[in-house]
């Protein structure tokens, strides 16, 4: 029985729906009694593995040392740093919540009846819990184009988190990815800022749709624009850039109602992110208008000392992020270093509570919004609820649906049922490197053990097609590091067999402890391929990779090539089944695919300057959209609405049909991508993807998919920022090209006319062509 503070006018309201000035009056209300001690506590967020004991038995006397200081947040569950403890990799729902109700109710007994706000990363399902079904990664979702599914994920993730007491969840990842090299790209929408908006304005309002849980966007601003392609890397970014490339996703999920946020690691153009006036004030607060609780990540004002070196002190870290900023909520972690310095702060300058009660508003307004003082461990009725059959289904449908299909030379897929298989790899029987990091821990868990719900490719292949159908050996480990032996042994198998199925890739990683040197596949496992292939079967490549790692010569020598990314748990059955034409592939790849090492900094969206040796654009293995079907999709009848457009509150419609001209149904992402050949504010990119539109179709059926294009879709951002945000559009011509593959030449004026790409001419009067300058 927890005892609440909260006084009864304020319970009784907290079922109804309640006004913006309503919600200010209850916090008045608990402002009224918060001593500086509240507030201090009120914004420290503690991780539980310093809660437990060495076998994760709760350590009584730490929480209640953390409670009574009001610590007012906490974070995890333990095993997200240490891993495995006396056999188990981590806790069930029940065992969380069971963890949490503990922690929150000394907390509620120290500090006056205020509930604890807990907070869970989940960027893939609620994988930190044994129980709960995994999805894939978000790189999975983009490639699905599905918001649908997408929404789905994000619904079910916050049910099962709630169900283990936990209302907050750490996700959606809204970082675009930049260079593949960057070892967080799978937890990613991938590269494209719109599809990120779409898809994280979808996982948000699946992640809130309960109306308890509490959606928090990561990592606010410019994360991943790292040349080096190493995690916390500091940035160097335009305004142009910032505004234009990573805001419109941050924006979306704004605009939907997301809650919360949480800043990142790194410094941009110097400056961190932590300490930023800029981007932390300017941007955020005065320029998009969020409103909501901002968290800091794990232990970032500390970094300020001991990381980016800009503080000299952990009191003087505080102090920077605390006069620069307007975070609320610091992620401290563990110990007292935030707590000593914002008391430290407070004694030097009394004037400062002002700003910290402004924090400590938006921290109890999100607790109010969630309930947590009519109820501080929300959920109890979704226990039942966890790992049940539709969410099984669910994660499967987006694992069939985002696994790409890249190449298939003489239609050597899909395979005959009775064709003679001779499977091998590190990835063929571990659902561990289906999943990769923050599964189960942060590192991830290799295996297959600890994975309820799915099945590898191995044995999806004995459920699905039968022990008499298909030959396994492992071959060689994760690092490409096989004997001779056991290479001959493979070469026998494979030279029996009329297919290999090869599945290769990564081991799981998370964060900096996946950094890498060279984005090329481990060299033993290319070796390995091509000794399998010169045997005279018929290799098809399967990848379970979390960035795309360069193939040097294996898709010349494999017939096929499956993109698997990280599909998690039911990706082996998802695999299986698009191998023997159970299901069609539909997925697209949401990133380039580099050919060599040089290009790896050569997004779809770049600038028309960006060429390589020969003058042409650089050749990629793969360009983003990529992925093939089992069926034939024909395009026509590209119309727009009109090829004149004279406001910009006009809006113009683009249609076009789309035919299953094949043998099979299936499903087809119908893609608009746009160009302004030029554009004189900044130099114009290639082409950028402005709408899409997932179809499903029979054989033999025509569907007409018509996109609304709007000002905001031809605009650009104005590179300003703390003087409101400004979207422009200059006078010029637009080129609308349908298909990711479609090339409208639109620079070779004798250029034969391709018949999905249209031009249409804005002439509004409001920014002739030339008038804009770029300060």
């Amino acid at each position: 029985m927890f005892k609440t503070w909260l006084p009864l006018w304020i319970a009784l309201s907290l079922g109804s729906c309640v006004t913006a000035d309503e919600w200010d009056s209850q916090v008045d209300a608990l402002m009224t009694n918060l001593s500086t001690i509240d507030i201090v506590g009120q914004m420290t967020q503690i991780a539980s593995y310093w809660l437990v004991n060495d076998t994760y038995q709760l350590d009584e006397d730490a929480i209640r040392e953390y409670a009574t200081a009001h610590v007012g947040a906490y974070l995890s569950p333990p095993m997200i740093a240490y891993g495995e403890i006396n056999g188990s990799w981590g806790w069930t729902t029940a065992e969380m919540r069971a963890f949490v109700s503990r922690v929150q109710q000394i907390a509620m007994e120290e500090n006056g009846g205020h509930p604890i706000l807990y907070g869970m990363d989940a960027v893939h399902g609620s994988a930190l819990l044994t129980d709960a079904v995994f999805f894939g990664q978000q790189i999975n979702g983009a490639a699905s184009f599905n918001p649908d599914l997408v929404y789905e994920q994000g619904r079910i993730t916050a049910r099962d988190a709630l169900a283990a007491g936990v209302p907050w969840v750490f996700s959606p990842v809204l970082d675009i990815s930049h260079n593949p090299l960057w070892p967080r790209t799978h937890e990613t929408f991938g590269e494209d800022p719109y599809l990120t908006a779409v898809l994280g304005d979808a996982i948000v309002r699946g992640l809130q749709s309960n109306n308890q849980s509490a959606a928090c966007f990561k990592h606010w601003i410019g994360y991943s624009w790292t040349d080096t392609g190493h995690d916390t890397d500091g940035v160097t970014i335009s305004d142009f850039d910032l505004l234009n490339t990573f805001l419109p996703a941050f924006k979306a999920v704004i605009d939907a109602g997301v809650l919360t946020g949480m800043e990142n690691y790194i410094s941009v153009n110097g400056v961190p992110v932590i300490e930023n006036t800029k981007l932390m004030t300017k941007l955020l607060r005065d320029d998009v208008g969020f409103s909501g609780m901002m968290v800091t990540d794990f232990y970032e004002i500390n970094d300020l000392h001991v990381f980016h070196r800009t503080a000299r002190t952990t009191d003087e870290a505080t102090k920077l992020s605390l006069e620069r900023t307007s975070i609320d909520l610091s992620m401290t972690g563990f110990g007292w270093t935030f707590t000593n310095g914002t008391n430290v702060l407070i004694e030097e300058n009394p004037n400062i509570l002002d700003r910290l009660k402004e924090s400590v508003r938006r921290i109890l307004t999100l607790k109010l919004k969630l309930g947590l003082y009519d109820n501080p461990v929300p959920g109890e009725e979704n226990l039942a609820l966890v790992g049940n059959d539709q969410d099984v289904a669910a994660a499967l449908e987006l694992a069939r649906e985002s696994i790409v299909l890249l190449q298939n030379n003489d239609s050597t897929l899909p395979l005959p049922a009775n064709a003679s298989v001779f499977l091998t790899g590190p990835s063929a029987d571990n659902i561990g490197y289906q999943c990769g990091g923050w599964t189960l821990i942060g590192q991830g868990v290799p295996g297959n053990d600890m994975y309820t719900f799915g099945s590898s490719v191995c044995q999806s292949f004995e459920s699905i097609i039968g022990n008499d159908s298909f030959m396994y050996f492992q071959g060689l480990n994760i690092t490409g590091e096989y004997t001779d032996e056991d290479l001959e042994t493979a070469k026998m198998y494979a030279s029996k067999a009329e297919y290999t199925v090869a599945v290769i890739g990564e081991e799981s990683y998370e964060e900096k402890n996946g950094d890498i040197d060279d984005l090329t596949l481990p060299v033993g496992q290319i070796e390995y391929v091509n000794a399998l292939a010169a045997t005279g079967t018929k290799v098809i490549l399967v990848l379970f990779e979390g960035r795309p790692r360069l193939l040097q010569n294996l898709p010349q020598k494999v017939y096929a090539v499956i993109d698997g990314l990280l599909p998690c748990e039911l990706g082996g059955q998802a695999i299986v089944e698009i191998l023997y034409g159970k299901v069609n592939p539909s997925g697209r790849l949401p990133i380039t695919y580099p050919k060599a090492t040089g290009n790896v900094l050569v997004p779809y969206r770049h600038r028309v300057t960006t060429k390589c040796k020969s003058g042409d654009y650089c050749e990629m293995q793969w360009d983003f959209g990529s992925g093939l079907s089992y069926t034939e999709f024909t395009y026509s009848n590209l119309t727009l609405s009109t090829t004149n457009v004279t406001s910009s509150l006009q809006s113009l419609d683009v249609s076009v049909t789309v035919t299953n001209s094949g043998s099979r149904a299936g499903k087809e992402t119908v893609m608009l991508f746009l160009t302004q050949p030029y554009r004189s504010i900044s130099v114009p990119e290639v082409k950028q993807l402005k709408k899409f539109s997932k179809i499903s179709l029979e054989v033999g059926e025509s569907q007409t998919v018509t996109f609304t294009l709007m000002s905001a879709d031809w605009s650009v951002y104005y590179p300003q920022i703390g003087q409101g945000l400004k979207l422009v559009a200059e006078d010029s011509d637009y080129v609308i090209a349908i298909k990711p593959e479609t090339d409208c030449d639109v620079y070779n004026e004798t250029a034969v006319a391709n018949p999905l790409c249209a031009t249409f001419t804005l002439a509004t009067g409001e920014y002739p062509f030339g008038s804009l300058v770029a300060e």
